[in-house]
Order: structure tokens, then sequence, then C-alpha cells
């Protein structure tokens, strides 16, 4: 593993157990048993720290969910698939990181908005398209409305003034925000398949 990848795959780990504002260069020097003179041969700073790892997050977020999906039975399949992916992820994250990249790094943030959300859309509305297909979702929806409906919602729940996480988990939230989606687009064959699988 090259400096870099240490350095990002380390500082990311910090980040979800501690949220990034917690987080000091220090600590992450620290952590690494390195220098700041040696971090900075590879960063400008912690800003630039940041959106550096937010970039490869998404990366290697979305080359997992395209594993996924690739390697579904059906739509239903991927679907829940993909949401015990988000699910682990989010029981892995303290609830104050999405809030400091809001609040503190919003170039950070708004990547994610602008790219990753871009990625979901896209994602969802394939999958709706191939569930109607496999007669498993209702035909008469929607797919582009469906899948924007879906991507709002995930900013919805994201929101700390909607869903402070002083109050509402964020596993919770997107576990309800699934079924939710899941139910609502499922035809009967496709409910009695959802009924069989876990998330």
């Amino acid at each position: 593993m090259s400096l870099k990848e240490k350095i990002f795959l380390t500082t990311f780990d910090l980040f979800l157990r501690y949220g990034v504002k917690s987080v000091s260069m220090d600590d992450i020097c620290r952590k690494l048993g390195i220098s700041k003179k040696t971090i900075y041969t590879v960063i400008e700073n912690k800003k630039d720290l940041i959106e550096k790892i937010i970039q490869l997050h998404i990366t290697r977020d979305e080359e997992d969910i395209i594993a996924i999906t690739q390697n579904s039975d059906t739509a239903v399949d991927e679907m829940c698939k993909i949401g015990r992916h988000v699910i682990k992820f989010l029981k892995e994250m303290k609830p104050s990181l999405i809030y400091d990249l809001q609040k503190y790094y919003p170039t950070a943030w708004n990547m994610i908005q602008n790219q990753h959300y871009g990625f979901i859309y896209r994602t969802i509305k394939t999958n709706i398209e191939r569930g109607q297909k496999e007669g498993l979702y209702i035909s008469s929806f929607d797919s582009d409305i469906i899948a924007k409906l879906y991507v709002e919602k995930t900013h919805c729940i994201a929101d700390e003034e909607n869903f402070p996480s002083s109050k509402f988990s964020r596993p919770q939230l997107f576990e309800q925000l699934f079924k939710y989606h899941m139910r609502g687009i499922s035809s009967e064959q496709g409910l009695k398949l959802l009924a069989d699988i876990e998330i």
C-alpha cells in the first residue's frame, strides 16, 4: 500500500468513527506515525485531504454497487443487496460526519450531491426498469420520476434540520426509506419476493 493510500484509508476510518471536525491533522499524523512534513507531501491541507478522501470513497462505493448490480438475480434482490450495503456503511459512520461536511466542507459535500447522487439516480432508474421488465415492479410508474423522488428522499434524511442525528438513527432512517420505496413500487409478485428477503 502506498503512503497516499495509507493516509486516505486511515483518515477516512478516523472520520467515520469521530466525525470530520473533531479529527485534527495532529490526530491523523499520530495515528499514522508520520510527521506533518510527510503528510503535506501528499496533500495541501485538511480541506484538500477531505476532498480527496470523499472522491476515493465515491469511486469505491460506486464500484461496489456496480458489482452488486452485476451479481443479482432480480431487481428486488439487487435493491436488497444495495440496501444492506448502505446500512452497513451507515452503522459504521458517526452521525456528525454528514453535518460536518455540510457545514464546514461544502465543496466535499457538493461532490457527494452532484456526483454520487447522479450515480444513485441512474442506478435506481435502471433498477426500476429492470423490475418492470421482470414483472416485479408496477409497470405504470415512470422510472425517471420515481428515481428522482428516491434521490430527493435521500437528501431529506441526510438533512439535520429535518432529521437531527440526536433523535434519529441514520441506519433506521434509510431502512424506513428503503421499505417505503420498495413496497410502493413492487407488484404482487415483487411483494412476495420481498417478503422472503431481509435487508
